[in-house]
């Protein structure tokens, strides 16, 4: 079975003795998943290697860069785009720029959920709504099913990881388990084990 292209850069990166941190969209200094309004989804990937006296930037470019190659393999559309990497200032901070053309290219290639569309879509796609959901603006607010339910034409992001998720729109209400973080279309996803709704308009 293909492991999943985190994975696979997490096995990079202990191989190679190195610690790693994430980053976020438009200033970007989390690792972060960018869901555009067009449907394709841009993964940002942000490590911090200062502290290593060396690593090898073409030798991880490559590594990247067969993982996709793999995963393109055959297809016609549906493919993934390793736009870049580089290193931000020579101050050993490394960005990884990853295009999707859609959510689920991005799951299919990292072996993990990710859903965007509205709550309707979400529901008839089977996704669960007898959740409980709290206000990104007000914590004491909170809705259930119905509620979720009879929001029918909002959008939904549902992912299962720890990471940071920029949508396209203000978000609305959320799991648990996010926390807000810069501007009101930027979540922090704090766990990896479970999905975590994102309600936005």
């Amino acid at each position: 079975m293909r492991k999943s292209f985190a994975l696979v850069l997490a096995i990079f990166l202990l191989a190679a003795g190195m610690t790693g941190c994430g980053e976020s969209s438009p200033a970007v200094t989390e690792t972060t998943i960018e869901l555009k309004k067009d449907g394709s989804v841009v993964h940002t990937i942000v490590e911090d290697f200062s502290e290593e006296t060396y690593y090898d930037m073409a030798k991880l470019q490559a590594m990247i860069q067969t993982a996709c190659d793999a995963y393109n393999a055959g297809k016609q559309t549906g493919t993934v785009t390793l736009e870049g990497i580089a290193e931000e200032g020579g101050n050993g901070i490394w960005t990884v720029r990853m295009l999707y053309p859609d959510a689920s290219v991005y799951a299919g290639f990292n072996q993990s959920a990710l859903f965007v569309g509205t709550v309707k879509e979400a529901y008839d796609a089977g996704y669960d709504m007898d959740v409980t959901l709290v206000s990104l603006q007000d914590d004491t607010q909170t809705i259930t099913k119905d509620d979720i339910l009879g929001m029918g034409e909002k959008h939904i992001a549902i992912v299962r990881e720890a990471v940071d998720v920029r949508v396209w729109d203000k978000v609305l209400y959320v799991s648990g388990d996010v926390l807000p973080i810069g501007d009101d279309k930027t979540v922090m996803v704090g766990d990896s084990e479970v999905l975590t709704y994102i309600i936005f308009e």
